[in-house]
């Protein structure tokens, strides 16, 4: 029996360092394969017939093997973390308190709040590619319908920064981005339902309410150790 468990465990590990290398090196690729204008272009095509049906989208993502959306995750992703990071940077920037240790911790607080992004994705994919062991997809297939599925949160991180000009916008900015935020977690739930190949929505809330009630753990234990997801 103890045999039995250590021989499964080795087989996760080996399995989760063949996922993790193979979604550093598809990273890499697709970085190198960047296209800026074509890309924007099919971006922005992708975010049009998102809105249009978003549900059978994330769907699609979900139960596509090829990874073919991956390209589009990492381009939403940067955006997201280049958003953070304007936002973080420009009141530092324009600031007149920038010396000695004051101008560190703000060097780390931009650090924190450019990367936040990534770690979010990847603490919420790795808790959706763990839990769900009966219907496994890749790590690269989690990751894109996760980032995906973030894409009303990015676009709430893009508007926030209008804030940054004026202070008045505020208000709409904030509620907007609590729009966002609920319309991400809905986005969410249907795509890692989609990810488990799980049906009715009966069976899957309480496994999605699971995932989601490790994730605030998870992200509370970061917040104490200064990291923001």
């Amino acid at each position: 029996m103890e045999e039995n468990k250590n021989q499964e465990q080795t087989i996760n590990t080996e399995e989760l360092k063949k996922e993790t290398a193979e979604a550093v090196n598809q990273v890499k690729d697709t970085i190198k394969n960047v296209d800026i204008k074509n890309d924007a272009k099919e971006a922005t095509g992708f975010v049009k017939s998102m809105f249009k049906d978003p549900f059978a989208t994330i769907k699609n993502i979900a139960d596509d093997s090829t990874n073919k959306t991956f390209k589009m995750a990492i381009i939403f992703v940067a955006i997201w973390m280049i958003a953070e990071f304007l936002g973080a940077i420009i009141p530092v920037v324009t600031s007149r308190y920038w010396t000695g240790s004051l101008a560190v911790e703000r060097i780390f607080r931009i650090i924190k709040y450019t990367i936040a992004p990534v770690l979010s994705i990847l603490v919420l994919s790795g808790i959706v590619y763990f839990t769900n062991k009966e219907n496994k997809k890749s790590m690269i297939t989690t990751i894109t319908s996760i980032s995906i599925a973030k894409i009303p949160v990015i676009l709430a991180s893009v508007v926030s920064l209008i804030t940054l000009i004026s202070s008045n916008a505020s208000p709409v900015t904030s509620r907007f981005s609590g729009f966002c935020s609920v319309v991400s977690i809905i986005l969410v739930y249907f795509s890692t339902k989609a990810l488990c190949g799980e049906e009715q929505n009966s069976k899957f809330i309480k496994k999605f309410v699971i995932i989601y009630a490790i994730y605030y753990v998870v992200s509370l234990i970061a917040y104490y150790l200064g990291l923001y997801i």
